[in-house]
């Protein structure tokens, strides 16, 4: 399988891992701002997913084969795994904590998307598929800023001053 197959096969399974933890964790979140841009995001992850799909179609190859859901059985884990206790003095918005954790997973997955793209524009010959890759390390770069910014907001204010250890 040629390098581009490869990138765009992987891709196309990132996309639609995306669309998959942004429709799960929709429902998830506290904040009705966060739930509404998570539901705005799976729709645009099925969209990169489908431009994926119609450029893999047209390299002649199959589909690629179908990934289980990263999505955990909510049954099977712990119930109250108290990482941080819900006596915290640390934590001022004991609902923050949840969102805090989810924007966090979203802005390291938009990160590791932007950085799959430039990387795989690096590794392809043809100058129009480099550029498409780019294209879509922007795309993602935009949305790896755009959940820093929030998860730093929501870290300075679930962590008050002990934010500052992590963001200046």
């Amino acid at each position: 399988m040629s390098k581009l197959k490869e990138i765009i096969e992987y891709a196309m399974r990132m996309e639609n891992d995306a669309e998959e933890f942004y429709s799960y964790n929709m429902e998830r979140v506290q904040s009705a701002e966060h739930k509404k841009l998570f539901e705005e995001l799976a729709e645009m992850e099925k969209t990169h997913y489908a431009v994926l799909s119609s450029i893999y179609d047209l390299l002649k190859v199959t589909p690629p084969p179908i990934v289980m859901s990263w999505v955990v059985d909510d049954t099977s884990r712990e119930k109250n795994v108290a990482i941080i206790p819900d006596n915290s003095e640390l934590i001022s918005d004991k609902n923050a904590l949840s969102d805090l954790a989810i924007i966090r997973m979203a802005y390291l997955m938009e990160s590791d998307f932007a950085l799959f793209y430039f990387n795989a524009a690096g590794q392809v010959e043809d100058e129009e598929a480099k550029r498409f890759l780019l294209e879509l390390a922007d795309w993602e770069k935009k949305h790896e800023v755009m959940f820093k910014v929030r998860y730093e907001k929501l870290l300075k204010q679930s962590w008050k001053d002990v934010a500052g250890f992590i963001f200046k």
